[in-house]
C-alpha cells in the first residue's frame, strides 16, 4: 500500500465493518510510514475529543490558581476542538459519526485473529481492550480507595510519607453524568452543570465551571474506562514491562514503568509518580472484563511503596440524587471562582528575571506586586498571611542562579540563596511556571 491509497481509505479505519485485509494492510503501512501514522493519530484525536493525558502528578501549592488555570485551559481546549470540527474534511466528518463506538479501534485490529498475540505486551493490550469495551456500558459506579495523602491537602496530593486515608467516589454515567468525590476534610460535587468544593474546617465553599480542575488528576478515577485508555495509549508510546496472570475468576495485569521526564538534572527524580519508577497492578473479573481493583506502587530508594489502592468498585447501583448536592451550614455561601487579570510585570521575561522580581518584592515588602503570582498571599486566613509576611518580608537576596528543567515539570527551577530578617539563610530552588493562557510566571513552590 502506498500513501495515496492509505489516505483514500483513512476513513475506513473508523468503520466497524472495515475489510480485515484492508485493515491489516493499513496497519502495516503505518508501521513503515511515520507521516501516515501521524495523520491517523490526528484523526483519532479528533474522534476521541482529546488525547488521554498522564494522570499521575504530585500536588504543589496554590489550590485556587491551579483551579483557575485548569478552567482556562479546558476552555481554550474546547475552543480548539470546535475550530477543528468546523474545518473537518469529508472523511473526518464520517469518522465523527461513529466516534462513540470505535475509540482505540486500532488496538482491536492489532489483536484480531489476523494478528495473533505474539508477546506479553500484546496480551496486555488485549486485556485492556476487552476491559474498555466492558466499561462502555456503565450506568453508575461507587468506588472506595485508599490513598497516601493528608486530610488538609488537595485531592491530588500524594506522599510516600503519609498514612493511608479513604477516598470515596460516586458517579452517574447517564444524563449530565454527575459525580461526587470526598476524602476526610473536603468534598467536591459536580451536579451536571457546575462543580462545588467544600472544605468544612476552613469554611471554604467554591463553585466553578464544569471544566474546573477541583480534583486535579484524580479526575481520571471518575471513569475506569479512561484509566484503561490511558494504559493502552501508554503501552503504544512508552516502554514498560508487562506481566499477566490468571486465576479461576480473575485476570491480573502488572505494569512496571520507568520514570518519565528529562533527567539531565535529577532534581525531580522520584518527586512524583510519573517521575518515579512505578508499578501498576490491575485486577479484572474474568467473566465480565470489568476492573475490580487497582494498586499503584512508587519504586524509590530501593523500596516499593504502595500509594494508591482501589479496594472496591460497585457497578450499576442506585445512587440518590442528594449525593450530588452539598448543604452548607448557615452563614456560609458559595464563592464563584473567576480568572484573574493578566499580570504584566511577570510576563514576557525570563524565569531568572521573574525570580529576581519575586525576591525583590519580598525584600521591599511589596506584596501587592506578587500577590497575583504567588497563591500563598491569597489565603483566606488573615493571621496566616501575616505570619507569612513576617517570615519572608524584608529578606536579603544573596544570589540567583541559572534556571534548569527537570522531570515532567512544565516550568523551570531557579536556584536561590536569601537571608531572612531573622538571620536564617535559605537556599533552595524556586519552582516557577508560565504554562497558563497569559504566559505569566507564577511561583509554584520551592519556598
Amino acid at each position: 500500500m502506498n500513501c495515496k491509497e492509505f489516505n483514500n481509505n483513512l476513513a475506513e479505519l473508523f468503520d466497524k465493518n472495515i475489510n480485515s485485509v484492508l485493515a491489516a494492510q493499513m496497519q502495516e503501512h503505518m508501521k513503515n510510514c511515520s507521516d501516515c501514522a501521524s495523520k491517523y493519530k490526528e484523526a483519532k484525536a479528533i474522534v476521541a475529543g482529546m488525547q488521554p493525558v498522564i494522570p499521575f502528578t504530585s500536588s504543589g501549592s496554590g489550590l485556587k490558581q491551579k483551579i483557575l488555570n485548569q478552567i482556562k485551559k479546558e476552555e481554550l481546549k474546547m475552543e480548539t476542538v470546535q475550530k477543528e470540527k468546523f474545518r473537518l474534511k469529508t472523511w473526518q466528518k464520517r469518522a465523527m459519526t461513529v466516534a462513540a463506538s470505535i475509540v482505540f479501534i486500532v488496538a482491536v485490529f492489532m489483536l484480531s485473529n489476523h494478528n495473533p498475540l505474539v508477546n506479553t505486551a500484546k496480551a496486555a493490550e488485549s486485556i485492556m481492550t476487552r476491559s474498555i469495551t466492558a466499561l462502555e456500558s456503565l450506568r453508575s459506579m461507587f468506588i472506595t480507595m485508599e490513598v497516601r495523602s493528608d486530610a488538609n491537602e488537595n485531592f491530588d496530593y500524594i506522599s510516600t510519607q503519609s498514612d493511608f486515608i479513604e477516598y470515596k467516589i460516586w458517579k452517574q454515567f447517564t444524563g449530565n453524568e454527575p459525580w461526587r468525590m470526598e476524602k476526610p476534610g473536603r468534598i467536591v460535587v459536580f451536579d451536571g452543570e457546575k462543580q462545588y468544593l467544600y472544605i468544612p474546617e476552613a469554611s471554604i465553599a467554591y463553585t466553578a465551571s464544569k471544566n474546573a480542575g477541583l480534583v486535579e488528576w484524580m479526575k481520571i478515577f471518575l471513569d475506569p474506562k479512561k484509566i484503561m485508555e490511558y494504559e493502552l495509549e501508554f503501552s503504544q508510546q512508552h516502554r514498560a514491562k508487562y506481566a499477566t496472570e490468571e486465576t479461576s475468576d480473575e485476570i491480573i495485569l502488572t505494569v512496571n514503568a520507568d520514570a518519565l521526564g528529562d533527567f539531565h538534572n535529577n532534581y525531580l527524580k522520584n518527586a512524583s509518580v510519573p517521575e518515579s519508577d512505578n508499578t501498576r497492578i490491575y485486577t479484572f473479573d474474568k467473566t465480565t472484563s470489568l476492573l475490580k481493583s487497582f494498586k499503584l506502587f512508587v519504586n524509590t530508594e530501593g523500596k516499593s511503596v504502595k500509594v494508591i489502592g482501589i479496594k472496591n468498585i460497585a457497578y450499576n447501583i442506585p445512587i440518590l440524587a442528594t449525593m450530588f448536592t452539598i448543604q452548607l451550614p448557615n452563614g456560609l455561601a458559595w464563592q464563584e471562582l473567576t480568572n484573574q487579570e493578566y499580570v504584566k510585570a511577570f510576563t514576557g521575561i525570563s524565569a531568572k528575571k521573574a525570580a529576581r522580581k519575586f525576591f525583590k518584592a519580598l525584600s521591599d515588602e511589596d506584596y501587592k506586586t506578587i500577590t497575583p503570582v504567588w497563591d500563598e498571599l491569597r489565603i483566606e486566613d488573615k493571621s496566616k498571611m501575616e505570619q507569612l509576611k513576617s517570615f519572608y518580608g524584608g529578606l536579603e537576596m544573596i544570589s540567583i542562579g541559572e534556571p534548569f528543567k527537570s522531570g515532567l515539570y512544565p516550568g523551570e527551577f531557579v536556584p536561590y540563596k536569601v537571608k531572612l530578617r531573622s538571620g536564617k539563610v535559605l537556599e533552595s530552588n524556586l519552582a516557577i511556571r508560565n504554562d497558563n493562557p497569559s504566559k505569566t510566571w507564577e511561583v509554584d513552590g520551592g519556598i
